[in-house]
């Protein structure tokens, strides 16, 4: 029976931030389908456009993850007076980190697509779909904010809520501007762009009312920016830092495989983005259950019950698998209705084929692996999981370099490097957290932010 209760506990953290990832893959699979429906270079952009933004994205939710592990260590100690204080010094430089990474993207960001990018239609339409995305990136900033508040306290409602909002009017957006319906004019790859931002800035501003209006979280005094502290926003920062730096090479190794597909032609990179925004939605589980580990372990060590916590992160990783387990055998049950989903071109359904096989197996191992990764930050030891993050890295990238260059072998080939990365990423974590070692940055998130 208690074990039934920590199952249900996990689960009700999880399932909104399972729909949280949803709306951010929704957005993906969206524009994936409304651009693919406008043109092949086109499609083959906002593949690059896409993933670039992303890595934007990432950079903040690694500040959020270090966030919400505070606030859950935080709750965990009974010491939810501190709360307000955290989440205000936590946003503010959240938004400090955006306004220099938007200054980068209009201002370097265009001459270095077109370095990288050999194909100078897909690079500018990259940069149009990218200048019109990164609109919504402080509101996207605000809503990461606010979820790893929520999720720190175990209260996820808002959560679905705000989630909603996003799916669906990114999807009426994309209906209006990307193809021109109710009386507005065709934007093409520039109005999906546009779309996407949009609702990211409405389901911030949903998010912002939802939690003035509601007592409950008014107590903690959230935007009121009173007890700004530059030794708490030092220790948020050097907690998120490794988190930070660890999202960015993984996403820029993941920018480097379609800089080098997109070196195999405009086609392969459309097969690939296709198979992208598929990968995507099978991983999309999974990141609600690493969450869930993330706070749920930093809570357990903030009540100071260290000897809960390995049981706690394996019953995480077994409903993880299971859940991912589910999903990839239902696409792979449905594969020509998945694939319909995100275009209508039969050769580029004919010639992802073999890639979307080979990424419902790594979803399979992600759906641990991203777990046990998500346990190590989660105990404070977020460095640990940096230097696990860049020895895989390395291999993924040695990996896709010899396939491209040397080997020249088919994108499918290039795909494996999904499998190697996450088989060896589960073998790094469990062998960390068996260990041990992570007890020994405990003391790291001391509440007096020394």
């Amino acid at each position: 029976m208690e074990a039934a209760k920590h199952y249900f506990l996990i689960w009700r953290i999880a399932w909104p931030i399972i729909l949280s990832s949803l709306a951010n893959t929704v957005i993906n699979f969206t524009d994936v389908a409304f651009v693919a429906r406008v043109g092949e270079k086109e499609l083959a952009a906002s593949a690059l456009g896409g993933v670039f933004y992303f890595i934007l994205v990432m950079i903040g939710i690694g500040f959020g993850i270090g966030l919400q592990i505070l606030i859950a260590r935080r709750e965990g100690e009974k010491r939810s007076d501190l709360i307000g204080e955290i989440f205000d010094n936590g946003i503010l430089l959240m938004l400090s980190f955006t306004l220099l990474m938007e200054i980068l993207v209009y201002v370097l960001m265009p001459a270095f697509i077109h370095l990288v990018i050999s194909d100078a239609a897909v690079a500018s339409a990259c940069v149009e779909y990218l200048f019109a995305r990164s609109w919504g990136l402080f509101f996207m900033m605000v809503l990461i904010a606010l979820r790893s508040f929520y999720t720190g306290l175990a209260s996820t409602r808002i959560v679905t809520y705000s989630t909603i909002v996003m799916m669906v009017l990114n999807i009426i957006f994309n209906y209006c501007l990307t193809w021109g319906n109710f009386g507005f004019a065709a934007l093409g790859i520039f109005g999906s762009g546009l779309s996407s931002a949009l609702a990211e800035a409405a389901a911030a501003i949903y998010a912002i009312i939802y939690t003035f209006r509601h007592s409950t979280f008014r107590t903690f005094n959230l935007f009121r920016f009173q007890n700004l502290s530059i030794p708490l926003t030092k220790q948020i920062f050097f907690l998120s830092a490794p988190i930070v730096f660890q999202h960015l090479i993984s996403m820029m190794a993941w920018f480097t495989f379609f800089v080098l597909i997109e070196r195999l032609g405009a086609h392969e990179l459309a097969v690939s983005n296709i198979v992208r925004s598929i990968y995507m939605v099978l991983m999309t589980p999974v990141w609600g259950f690493s969450q869930a580990a993330n706070s749920m372990v930093s809570n357990l060590i903030g009540q100071n019950k260290l000897e809960a916590v390995s049981l706690l992160i394996k019953r995480v990783a077994l409903m993880s698998f299971i859940t991912g387990l589910i999903t990839t055998f239902l696409f792979l049950l449905f594969p020509g209705f998945i694939f319909h989903l995100t275009t209508s071109d039969d050769a580029l359904i004919a010639h992802a084929t073999g890639s979307f096989y080979i990424i419902c197996f790594a979803t399979v191992i992600f759906s641990v692996s991203m777990v046990f990764l998500s346990a190590i930050s989660g105990t404070g030891s977020t460095k640990a999981a940096m230097f696990i993050e860049i020895s895989n890295i390395s291999i993924y990238l040695i990996y896709i370099f010899s396939c491209s260059f040397f080997f020249k072998a088919a994108v499918e080939t290039i795909w494996y490097a999904e499998i190697i990365y996450w088989l060896l990423m589960g073998i790094f974590s469990a062998g960390y957290l068996y260990s041990g070692k992570w007890k020994l940055n405990i003391e790291n998130l001391a509440a007096d932010h020394g």
